[in-house]
Protein backbone atom coordinates (compact mmCIF):
# COMPACT_ATOMS: atom_id res chain seq x y z
CA UNK A 1 0.00 0.00 0.00
CA UNK A 2 1.05 3.48 -0.79
CA UNK A 3 -0.95 6.45 1.07
CA UNK A 4 -0.61 9.78 -0.44
CA UNK A 5 -1.08 13.15 1.92
CA UNK A 6 -2.78 15.08 -0.76
CA UNK A 7 -2.12 19.15 -0.33
CA UNK A 8 -2.79 22.40 -2.02
CA UNK A 9 -4.76 23.19 -5.26
CA UNK A 10 -5.75 21.58 -8.22
CA UNK A 11 -2.22 21.04 -10.08
CA UNK A 12 -1.05 20.45 -6.77
CA UNK A 13 -2.77 17.25 -5.95
CA UNK A 14 -2.09 15.97 -9.62
CA UNK A 15 1.62 16.09 -8.93
CA UNK A 16 1.41 14.33 -5.49
CA UNK A 17 -1.11 12.07 -7.54
CA UNK A 18 0.86 11.02 -10.19
CA UNK A 19 4.02 10.13 -8.18
CA UNK A 20 2.41 8.07 -5.69
CA UNK A 21 0.84 6.60 -8.65
CA UNK A 22 4.27 5.65 -10.64
CA UNK A 23 4.97 4.19 -6.82
CA UNK A 24 2.46 2.11 -6.68
CA UNK A 25 2.43 0.58 -10.13
CA UNK A 26 6.36 -0.03 -9.25
CA UNK A 27 5.15 -1.33 -6.30
CA UNK A 28 2.29 -3.69 -7.86
CA UNK A 29 -0.12 -2.33 -4.76
CA UNK A 30 -3.20 0.08 -3.98
CA UNK A 31 -2.82 3.58 -3.54
CA UNK A 32 -4.68 5.59 -1.24
CA UNK A 33 -5.63 9.44 -1.60
CA UNK A 34 -5.08 10.76 2.42
CA UNK A 35 -7.51 14.36 2.41
CA UNK A 36 -7.18 14.93 5.66
CA UNK A 37 -4.91 17.67 5.66
CA UNK A 38 -7.05 19.65 2.84
CA UNK A 39 -10.21 18.91 4.78
CA UNK A 40 -9.08 21.07 8.18
CA UNK A 41 -8.55 23.92 5.85
CA UNK A 42 -11.06 26.38 6.31
CA UNK A 43 -11.80 28.66 3.51
CA UNK A 44 -10.26 31.62 4.71
CA UNK A 45 -9.12 33.19 1.35
CA UNK A 46 -7.61 36.12 2.91
CA UNK A 47 -5.05 33.99 4.98
CA UNK A 48 -4.62 31.04 2.99
CA UNK A 49 -4.86 29.26 -0.49
CA UNK A 50 -8.51 27.22 0.08
CA UNK A 51 -8.13 23.69 -0.41
CA UNK A 52 -10.48 20.96 -1.21
CA UNK A 53 -10.42 17.37 -2.80
CA UNK A 54 -10.25 18.25 -6.46
CA UNK A 55 -9.51 14.96 -8.20
CA UNK A 56 -12.77 13.76 -8.39
CA UNK A 57 -13.29 15.53 -12.08
CA UNK A 58 -10.98 12.84 -13.39
CA UNK A 59 -11.09 9.28 -14.20
CA UNK A 60 -9.38 8.34 -10.45
CA UNK A 61 -10.93 5.29 -8.56
CA UNK A 62 -8.63 4.60 -6.03
CA UNK A 63 -9.32 4.74 -2.39
CA UNK A 64 -9.68 8.05 -0.46
CA UNK A 65 -9.29 8.37 3.27
CA UNK A 66 -9.97 11.87 4.95
CA UNK A 67 -11.23 13.09 8.92
CA UNK A 68 -14.19 11.81 10.19
CA UNK A 69 -14.99 15.03 12.04
CA UNK A 70 -16.99 17.32 9.47
CA UNK A 71 -14.60 20.36 9.43
CA UNK A 72 -16.66 23.88 10.52
CA UNK A 73 -15.72 27.50 12.16
CA UNK A 74 -16.80 25.54 15.61
CA UNK A 75 -15.58 22.24 14.81
CA UNK A 76 -12.27 23.10 13.64
CA UNK A 77 -9.75 22.59 16.38
CA UNK A 78 -10.81 19.39 16.42
CA UNK A 79 -11.16 18.39 13.16
CA UNK A 80 -6.93 19.78 13.12
CA UNK A 81 -6.25 17.46 16.15
CA UNK A 82 -7.59 14.16 14.69
CA UNK A 83 -5.28 15.38 11.64
CA UNK A 84 -2.45 15.31 13.48
CA UNK A 85 -3.52 12.19 15.42
CA UNK A 86 -3.76 10.73 11.57
CA UNK A 87 -0.74 12.28 10.27
CA UNK A 88 1.22 11.00 13.21
CA UNK A 89 -0.24 7.39 13.42
CA UNK A 90 0.39 7.20 9.39
CA UNK A 91 4.28 7.94 10.20
CA UNK A 92 4.85 5.75 12.55
CA UNK A 93 2.97 2.61 11.28
CA UNK A 94 4.31 2.98 7.72
CA UNK A 95 7.40 3.54 5.89
CA UNK A 96 7.78 8.17 6.02
CA UNK A 97 9.05 9.49 2.75
CA UNK A 98 9.16 13.21 3.47
CA UNK A 99 10.37 15.15 0.28
CA UNK A 100 12.83 18.14 1.27
CA UNK A 101 13.92 20.03 -1.78
CA UNK A 102 12.36 21.41 -4.53
CA UNK A 103 14.95 19.47 -7.26
CA UNK A 104 14.25 16.07 -8.79
CA UNK A 105 15.98 13.46 -6.20
CA UNK A 106 16.04 10.20 -7.96
CA UNK A 107 16.39 7.98 -4.57
CA UNK A 108 12.55 8.72 -3.81
CA UNK A 109 11.71 6.89 -7.00
CA UNK A 110 13.08 3.89 -4.76
CA UNK A 111 10.58 4.16 -2.44
CA UNK A 112 9.09 0.63 -1.03
CA UNK A 113 5.96 -0.70 -0.47
CA UNK A 114 3.64 0.22 2.73
CA UNK A 115 5.04 4.09 2.34
CA UNK A 116 3.16 7.46 4.09
CA UNK A 117 4.40 9.77 1.34
CA UNK A 118 4.55 13.67 1.98
CA UNK A 119 5.80 16.09 -0.41
CA UNK A 120 4.85 17.71 -3.76
CA UNK A 121 7.16 16.16 -6.75
CA UNK A 122 6.50 18.59 -9.32
CA UNK A 123 8.67 17.40 -12.13
CA UNK A 124 7.73 14.99 -14.65
CA UNK A 125 10.96 13.13 -14.26
CA UNK A 126 8.54 11.58 -10.82
CA UNK A 127 6.28 9.72 -12.79
CA UNK A 128 7.41 9.29 -16.66
CA UNK A 129 7.85 5.92 -16.04
CA UNK A 130 4.03 5.15 -16.01
CA UNK A 131 2.87 8.34 -18.12
CA UNK A 132 1.12 6.69 -20.29
CA UNK A 133 -0.90 4.94 -17.29
CA UNK A 134 -0.93 8.23 -15.39
CA UNK A 135 -2.37 10.07 -18.44
CA UNK A 136 -5.55 7.81 -18.75
CA UNK A 137 -6.61 8.27 -15.08
CA UNK A 138 -6.43 12.65 -15.72
CA UNK A 139 -8.89 11.91 -18.31
CA UNK A 140 -11.96 14.60 -17.71
CA UNK A 141 -15.01 12.58 -16.90
CA UNK A 142 -17.44 15.26 -17.62
CA UNK A 143 -17.96 16.68 -21.07
CA UNK A 144 -18.38 20.61 -21.91
CA UNK A 145 -21.16 22.52 -21.09
CA UNK A 146 -22.72 24.39 -24.13
CA UNK A 147 -20.87 28.08 -23.29
CA UNK A 148 -17.61 26.07 -23.05
CA UNK A 149 -18.05 23.75 -25.86
CA UNK A 150 -18.67 26.73 -27.79
CA UNK A 151 -15.47 28.17 -27.06
CA UNK A 152 -13.57 25.16 -27.26
CA UNK A 153 -15.13 25.21 -31.08
CA UNK A 154 -12.97 28.02 -32.04
CA UNK A 155 -10.05 26.68 -30.13
CA UNK A 156 -10.36 23.28 -32.49
CA UNK A 157 -10.57 25.42 -35.60
CA UNK A 158 -8.00 28.47 -35.17
CA UNK A 159 -4.24 28.47 -34.20
CA UNK A 160 -5.48 28.78 -30.74
CA UNK A 161 -2.70 30.07 -28.05
CA UNK A 162 -3.72 29.36 -24.21
CA UNK A 163 -2.34 32.37 -22.13
CA UNK A 164 -2.55 32.05 -18.62
CA UNK A 165 -2.31 34.49 -15.91
CA UNK A 166 -2.10 33.96 -12.42
CA UNK A 167 -2.68 36.90 -9.85
CA UNK A 168 -4.64 36.40 -7.02
CA UNK A 169 -3.16 34.41 -4.08
CA UNK A 170 0.00 34.99 -5.71
CA UNK A 171 -0.29 39.00 -5.26
CA UNK A 172 -3.15 39.06 -2.01
CA UNK A 173 -1.11 36.56 0.37
CA UNK A 174 2.50 37.57 1.66
CA UNK A 175 3.60 34.12 1.73
CA UNK A 176 2.86 33.31 -1.84
CA UNK A 177 4.66 36.77 -2.86
CA UNK A 178 7.38 35.65 -0.88
CA UNK A 179 8.19 32.00 -2.81
CA UNK A 180 6.36 32.93 -6.41
CA UNK A 181 8.46 35.07 -8.92
CA UNK A 182 5.73 37.95 -10.30
CA UNK A 183 5.47 36.90 -13.86
CA UNK A 184 5.97 39.71 -15.76
CA UNK A 185 4.49 41.38 -18.85
CA UNK A 186 7.59 41.52 -21.34
CA UNK A 187 7.49 37.32 -20.65
CA UNK A 188 3.88 37.17 -22.27
CA UNK A 189 4.49 39.66 -25.05
CA UNK A 190 7.60 37.70 -26.17
CA UNK A 191 5.94 34.63 -25.70
CA UNK A 192 3.08 36.10 -28.09
CA UNK A 193 5.33 37.56 -30.76
CA UNK A 194 8.00 34.03 -30.48
CA UNK A 195 4.63 32.25 -31.26
CA UNK A 196 3.21 34.45 -34.00
CA UNK A 197 6.75 34.41 -36.06
CA UNK A 198 6.67 30.99 -36.28
CA UNK A 199 2.31 30.53 -36.80
CA UNK A 200 0.73 32.43 -39.07
CA UNK A 201 -2.77 33.65 -37.89
CA UNK A 202 -3.07 32.58 -34.09
CA UNK A 203 -5.71 33.51 -32.04
CA UNK A 204 -4.99 34.05 -28.06
CA UNK A 205 -7.38 32.56 -25.35
CA UNK A 206 -6.64 34.50 -22.26
CA UNK A 207 -7.19 33.01 -18.97
CA UNK A 208 -6.61 34.45 -15.67
CA UNK A 209 -8.13 34.88 -12.38
CA UNK A 210 -7.76 38.28 -12.61
CA UNK A 211 -9.32 39.08 -15.92
CA UNK A 212 -9.94 42.81 -15.67
CA UNK A 213 -6.51 43.41 -15.12
CA UNK A 214 -5.43 41.23 -17.74
CA UNK A 215 -8.09 43.09 -20.78
CA UNK A 216 -6.17 46.32 -19.35
CA UNK A 217 -2.39 45.27 -19.11
CA UNK A 218 -2.19 42.74 -21.99
CA UNK A 219 -1.90 44.39 -24.93
CA UNK A 220 -2.11 41.96 -27.90
CA UNK A 221 -2.29 42.57 -31.73
CA UNK A 222 -3.74 39.29 -32.65
CA UNK A 223 -7.36 38.00 -32.31
CA UNK A 224 -8.02 37.34 -28.67
CA UNK A 225 -10.49 35.87 -26.50
CA UNK A 226 -10.63 36.38 -22.77
CA UNK A 227 -12.32 33.94 -20.65
CA UNK A 228 -13.78 34.17 -17.19
CA UNK A 229 -17.18 32.54 -16.69
CA UNK A 230 -15.64 29.02 -14.77
CA UNK A 231 -16.05 30.37 -10.99
CA UNK A 232 -15.78 28.34 -8.43
CA UNK A 233 -16.05 24.70 -8.35
CA UNK A 234 -16.13 25.18 -12.42
CA UNK A 235 -12.66 26.95 -12.26
CA UNK A 236 -10.79 23.39 -13.94
CA UNK A 237 -12.90 24.09 -17.28
CA UNK A 238 -10.30 26.94 -17.99
CA UNK A 239 -7.82 23.53 -16.97
CA UNK A 240 -10.30 21.53 -19.84
CA UNK A 241 -9.68 24.61 -22.35
CA UNK A 242 -6.63 25.13 -22.09
CA UNK A 243 -5.53 21.73 -22.48
CA UNK A 244 -7.15 21.60 -26.15
CA UNK A 245 -5.57 24.77 -27.30
CA UNK A 246 -2.79 24.07 -30.37
CA UNK A 247 0.13 25.75 -28.02
CA UNK A 248 0.18 26.87 -24.51
CA UNK A 249 2.27 29.99 -22.73
CA UNK A 250 1.88 29.31 -19.41
CA UNK A 251 2.77 31.25 -16.08
CA UNK A 252 4.72 29.86 -12.78
CA UNK A 253 1.59 27.92 -11.95
CA UNK A 254 0.86 23.82 -11.86
CA UNK A 255 -2.61 24.71 -12.78
CA UNK A 256 -1.43 25.83 -16.31
CA UNK A 257 2.06 23.56 -16.34
CA UNK A 258 -1.06 20.24 -16.31
CA UNK A 259 -3.05 22.31 -18.57
CA UNK A 260 0.02 22.51 -21.07
CA UNK A 261 1.11 18.90 -19.71
CA UNK A 262 -2.75 17.37 -21.02
CA UNK A 263 -2.37 18.88 -24.67
CA UNK A 264 -1.92 15.69 -26.39
CA UNK A 265 -0.47 17.73 -29.78
CA UNK A 266 2.33 16.20 -30.90
CA UNK A 267 2.92 19.67 -32.80
CA UNK A 268 2.71 21.89 -29.47
CA UNK A 269 4.56 24.38 -28.35
CA UNK A 270 4.68 25.10 -24.89
CA UNK A 271 6.27 28.05 -23.04
CA UNK A 272 7.48 28.67 -19.67
CA UNK A 273 9.01 31.28 -18.01
CA UNK A 274 12.29 31.49 -16.84
CA UNK A 275 12.30 32.05 -13.20
CA UNK A 276 9.32 29.99 -11.15
CA UNK A 277 10.00 30.99 -7.59
CA UNK A 278 11.11 34.23 -6.02
CA UNK A 279 13.28 33.05 -3.82
CA UNK A 280 16.33 31.74 -4.89
CA UNK A 281 17.05 29.08 -2.52
CA UNK A 282 13.93 26.97 -4.08
CA UNK A 283 15.10 25.02 -7.46
CA UNK A 284 13.46 25.37 -9.76
CA UNK A 285 15.61 23.60 -12.90
CA UNK A 286 13.69 20.33 -12.92
CA UNK A 287 9.91 21.56 -13.40
CA UNK A 288 9.62 22.19 -17.14
CA UNK A 289 10.14 19.37 -19.69
CA UNK A 290 13.24 19.44 -21.84
CA UNK A 291 10.94 19.88 -24.63
CA UNK A 292 9.04 23.20 -23.57
CA UNK A 293 11.04 26.48 -24.08
CA UNK A 294 11.35 28.84 -20.99
CA UNK A 295 11.52 32.34 -21.78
Amino acid sequence: MIKILLQGGLGNQMFQYAFAKNIALKQQTKLILDTSFINTKLPYGNYTTPMQYELGIFNIKDEIQTTTITNSKLTYPLAKLEYFIKKQFNQNKHYLLKETQHQFNSSYLQCPNNAFIIGNFQSEKYFIEHQSEILKHFQFIQPLDEINQSIANQINTTNSVSIHIRRGDYIKLPQNAKKFQQTPLSYYHDAINFLAQKISNIHCFIFSDDIDWAKENLIINHNKSFINHNKGKDSYKDMQLMSRCKHNIICNSTFSWWAAYLNSSKEKIVLAPNKWFANNILEDKDIIPQSWIKL
